[in-house]
């Protein structure tokens, strides 16, 4: 059996417009979030890989055979194809034989320290 079309059936057209704003207005903040979690994402890599390379040199001035001179180094060092400027700072203690060393990493171009970290080696 057939049954006659009414014009109550389906949806009218003020009914989607209304339909489409409620679901715009659900969807506008999804990607605002989705926009700020990819940001958060790219600096915490950034601040990893900075991580890494103040570490390496940490590492390269504590277990040399010579004990770094005390002042500042720089330095220019490649991670996952980021480009990342270093500065060591070494300074010895008052009439002990330790060096303290300190290393700031920033990303090429930009002056922000992304990490730092310290470290101790004994100079004698």
């Amino acid at each position: 059996m057939i049954r006659p079309v009414l014009s109550e059936d389906g949806f009218s057209l003020l009914e989607l417009l209304v339909a489409m704003a409620i679901l715009s207005l659900a969807i506008i903040p999804m990607i605002a979030t989705q926009t700020t979690a990819l940001t958060s994402t790219v600096r915490l890599n950034e601040r990893a890989l900075a991580q890494i390379v103040a570490e390496n040199v940490l590492t390269e001035l504590t277990i040399s055979e010579k004990a770094p001179n005390p002042g500042i180094t720089s330095g220019n060092e490649q991670q996952a194809g980021m480009d990342f400027n270093w500065q060591a700072t070494v300074g010895y203690l008052n009439q002990q034989p330790i060096a303290s060393i300190s290393i700031s990493v920033t990303k090429q171009g930009n002056r922000n320290p992304l990490y730092e970290i310290t470290g101790f080696r004994k100079t004698s």
